[in-house]
């Protein structure tokens, strides 16, 4: 990164100005999840939001996807996504499963921050939605988790969820596109 001034700094960020603009640095990699769910004709019918406090958002709160921190260099992106899919959404990955597991790419979420999330979808479908775990942070208390229909989903202002979304959706017509593909080929 060029040259900066901080302005402020925390834990988590520090506010700087570069070539007179001000923006973030963050000091932690964090990851984004969207949970979704299948039909019976393995159409995604449902995807799973996080109503998550956020006092900067009129009326404290905003329609989104999970976050979390990798919380130690040890943990890996994958383990984080496991264990903030339980803490925020209450949804417990079975061991072996993994595969439900998909890494959709990396994201910025503000152009006035270099925070990169790798961002994941969950293949959730059949799995119990259960009491989210929680960090004991008064955020999470606050928040609470729910899969709603995909319709739904699409109205949040929220950029995140959106843009994972579609990858997602670009990740499963590839996949029906090459199944359909293969189909034509074998049977020539």
């Amino acid at each position: 990164m060029k040259d900066y001034k901080v302005i402020h700094t925390d834990k988590n960020f520090d506010v700087i100005e570069v070539n007179g603009q001000v923006g973030l640095k963050a000091k932690s990699m964090s990851v984004a999840i969207l949970p979704f769910s299948t039909d019976d004709n393995g159409m995604i019918d449902k995807i799973g939001f996080l109503r998550e406090y956020n006092p900067f958002r009129q009326g404290d709160y905003s329609m989104t996807v999970i976050t979390g921190t990798v919380e130690s260099e040890e943990e890996d992106l994958y383990e984080t996504v496991v264990r903030e899919l339980k803490e925020e959404g209450g949804i417990e990955i079975p061991k072996g499963e993994t595969g439900r597991i998909v890494y959709v790419g990396n994201l910025y979420p503000s152009k006035d921050s270099d925070r990169i999330y790798p961002s994941f979808c969950v293949d959730v479908t059949h799995l119990e939605v259960g009491e989210p775990s929680g960090d004991g942070s008064k955020k999470e208390e606050l928040s609470e988790f729910r899969m709603i229909p995909v319709n739904d989903g699409m109205n949040t202002d929220e950029a995140l969820p959106n843009a994972i979304f579609l990858r997602l959706f670009n990740y499963t017509y590839s996949r029906i596109a090459e199944n359909v593909q293969s189909q034509g080929t074998s049977e020539n």
